[in-house]
C-alpha cells in the first residue's frame, strides 16, 4: 500500500509518517531531503531547478521503494499540482491510501518555528502562508481526513489501521 500524506507544512505529516513506521511497519520515505539535494545540485551548477526534473530525480526512488516494501508512506503539501499528480500516478489508486492532514495556520507556524530545520526546505513565513493556502485549496478526495491539532500516536494508529483494513479499491477518477 502506498500511503500519501497531503497537508500544509507543519500539519504533522512527518510525525504521522514516523509514527506509521514505528507502530505499523510502514516505511516512511522522507522525500524532502532528496528535493533539498536536488536544489543544492542546481545551485552548485548555476541552473534553475524545475519541478519536472525534480520529479524525474525523486519519484523513481519512491517507485523503487514500493517494489521493495509492502507499505510505504510519502508526504507532500500538494501545493504543486505536478508533484501531487505524479505521486498519485506512481501506483494504482486501489493501492494508494490518501490521507489529508489539516491544522490551523497558527499551529503550523508554531510547529515549524520549533522543529529541527535540518531536513526541511527553508521557507520564510510569507512563503509558508502561501504554501498553506495552496495546500488547503487542493481539490482532493482523500480516503482519510485527519485534523491534527493534538493527535496522539494511539489516535494516529487507530485511524490508519481501520482505514488500511477497510479501504476498498476506488477508481482513479475519484482522486484529483
Amino acid at each position: 500500500m502506498f500511503v500519501l500524506l497531503v497537508g500544509p507544512k507543519g500539519s504533522g505529516k512527518s510525525h504521522i509518517g514516523r509514527t506509521l513506521e514505528r507502530r505499523l511497519g510502514v516505511l516512511f520515505f522522507h522525500v524532502e531531503p532528496l528535493w533539498m539535494k536536488y536544489y543544492a545540485e542546481c545551485k552548485a551548477s548555476s541552473r534553475e531547478p524545475s519541478i519536472a526534473e525534480g520529479i524525474a530525480r525523486v519519484h523513481p526512488r519512491i517507485a523503487a521503494a514500493l517494489e521493495e516494501h509492502e507499505h510505504i508512506c510519502v508526504e507532500t503539501t500538494g501545493a504543486s499540482p505536478e508533484i501531487l499528480n505524479d505521486l498519485l500516478s506512481i501506483t494504482e489508486a486501489s493501492k494508494t491510501l490518501v490521507a489529508r492532514m489539516a491544522a490551523p495556520l497558527d499551529l503550523c507556524l508554531q510547529r515549524i518555528a520549533t522543529r529541527d530545520q535540518e531536513n526541511q526546505i527553508p521557507m520564510d513565513v510569507e512563503m509558508i502562508r502561501k504554501v498553506y493556502a495552496l495546500s488547503i485549496a487542493v481539490p482532493l478526495q482523500p480516503d482519510l481526513n485527519l485534523e491534527n491539532t493534538a493527535l496522539s500516536e494511539a489516535d494516529i494508529v487507530s485511524a490508519f489501521e481501520s482505514t488500511l483494513t477497510s479501504l476498498q479499491p476506488t477508481p482513479a477518477s475519484g482522486r484529483g
